[in-house]
């Protein structure tokens, strides 16, 4: 009988994939996400851009000369690079992190963002990380930013120094419902410098965070302010992309 009592205790109490809420396995040490999706994720495949890590179109053989996703990109933006493609479940992690208050999710994505080779030079030059600051509304709307906490947690795996140097202007349109060419307007001076850090962006290469990277044009403006403000150059580090799937499945 306490054998039995014990088995539905476990069953019970046994913690839930926040991805496909599927129990978790005993022995599996994760406590968020199962192994099942874990092993889901889906890097972005081989070859890749060397700017902004998208995967190249193949013409033939070869990949294409040119990049489609970063050819607009300011030189302000130096790299970009994801940990997986934003698809399932990739996508619901992202959910969970940005709008349902799992922040303790932070820590198994900004894992995966860690295991991701950054191009040499941004390797060896970054420093400091900035997570992309969001709005005063949405902040207090969702008591966070998840830009923040995953950087926070990213700054530890990769011993980096985790800064707010950057603030939000004004309340502008969410990205995720602008098409691409409205995306550059719809942040165009929304960012500024944070007050007293102008020694820290002085000369600097730094180090962007943020939950998705879709068409690129949020970190542009992040890169050119900081640059405007006496920086190198500015990176960037998600753990998500967002491409057209067909666009990859046809190469």
């Amino acid at each position: 009988m306490p054998d039995l009592l014990a088995s539905l205790l476990d069953l019970v109490l046994a913690p839930v994939c926040l991805a496909c809420d599927g129990v978790i396995a005993p022995g599996d040490t994760a406590r968020l996400v199962c192994r099942g999706c874990r092993s889901r994720l889906r890097p972005l495949p081989p070859p890749v851009c060397p700017r902004c890590g998208a995967p190249r179109l193949r013409t033939g053989r070869e990949p294409e000369p040119t990049c489609g996703e970063c050819v607009a990109w300011p030189a302000a933006l130096r790299a970009a690079r994801s940990a997986c493609l934003l698809a399932p479940p990739a996508d619901r992690l992202v959910h969970q992190l940005k709008y349902r208050g799992w922040r303790a999710l932070a820590e198994p994505l900004a894992e995966r963002m860690a295991a991701v080779a950054l191009p040499p030079d941004v390797e060896r030059e970054t420093g400091i990380v900035i997570p992309v600051p969001t709005t005063a509304t949405r902040r207090r709307e969702r008591g966070y930013n998840q830009a923040e906490v995953l950087a926070r947690a990213y700054a530890r795996r990769t011993r980096r120094d985790p800064r707010n140097l950057l603030q939000r202007r004004g309340a502008a349109s969410t990205q995720t419902i602008l098409q691409p060419a409205a995306r550059g307007a719809n942040v165009a001076g929304a960012f500024r410098l944070a007050r007293g850090v102008e020694r820290d962006v002085r000369g600097a290469h730094l180090l962007l965070v943020d939950d998705v990277l879709t068409t690129g044009a949020t970190a542009a403006e992040c890169a050119r302010t900081l640059v405007a403000a006496g920086a190198r150059a500015a990176s960037i580090v998600t753990f998500a992309r967002a491409l057209d799937v067909h666009r990859l499945t046809a190469t």
